[in-house]
């Protein structure tokens, strides 16, 4: 008859894996500032969770958007992930951003929040009516829209030969600004080159007046 083998003094088996207590530090930053550190803004209205205790959500500093969270009892990798808690809807919770760690504190850990809606934009050009041939642009003006911190959010150029225009849809919450441009022509810089709408409007259409260059 086979005996069964008896356990070693020592518990024999395998021992369990071993646990860490991790302090993970960063920002909330948003999607303009990840694709260019030098540009885009920092995010003070959010809080920031890991997937080891995701009922312990972290508000960011209400200053300078900043992190510290401590994770307890892990194992290995781990998630942590970051959500908008203001009420005006422009950004939307992140992509979840894994880490990697023993349990040593892990510094510079940004969170990029996701934009929260997208605004199509229709632009489209006419010759100021102080001109002499006045009506409609055919086409070829180039529309450019930026932030607020002047980094590019979109760009099209209007075509069609019956009422010409651009689409263009502008993921960005806040104002932007709205330029137009063609060669031959120049912009009415009073108050129809430069357009500062904000971006919770869904669509918006506009029509630029461009002046032809006189030789």
């Amino acid at each position: 008859m086979l005996l069964a083998a008896c356990p070693s003094p020592g518990g024999g088996g395998t021992p369990p894996p071993e646990t860490y207590t991790t302090t993970v530090k960063g920002k909330v930053i948003t999607p303009a500032r990840a694709a260019d550190p030098a540009k885009g803004s920092i995010i003070t209205t959010a809080r920031v969770w890991s997937s080891v205790d995701p009922a312990n959500k972290v508000p960011v500093d209400s200053t300078d958007g900043s992190y510290s969270l401590q994770v307890a009892n892990h194992t290995g990798s781990f998630t942590i992930t970051a959500e908008y808690t203001a009420a005006d809807g422009k950004y939307k919770t992140s992509t979840a951003k894994t880490i990697s760690t023993t349990g040593a504190a892990i510094e510079n850990q940004d969170i990029a929040l996701e934009y929260g809606y997208t605004t199509e934009v229709i632009a489209k050009a006419s010759l100021n009516t102080n001109t002499t041939s006045g009506g409609r642009i055919s086409s070829g003006v180039t529309i450019v829209i930026t932030a607020e911190d002047d980094h590019e959010v979109g760009r099209g150029i209007t075509i069609g030969a019956v009422g010409p225009s651009a689409v263009i849809p502008v993921d960005h919450p806040g104002r932007i600004v709205i330029t137009a441009s063609r060669d031959g022509y120049r912009g009415d810089t009073t108050n129809s080159e430069r357009l500062n709408i904000s971006t919770t409007v869904r669509s918006f259409s506009y029509t630029f007046y461009l002046y032809q260059n006189v030789p």
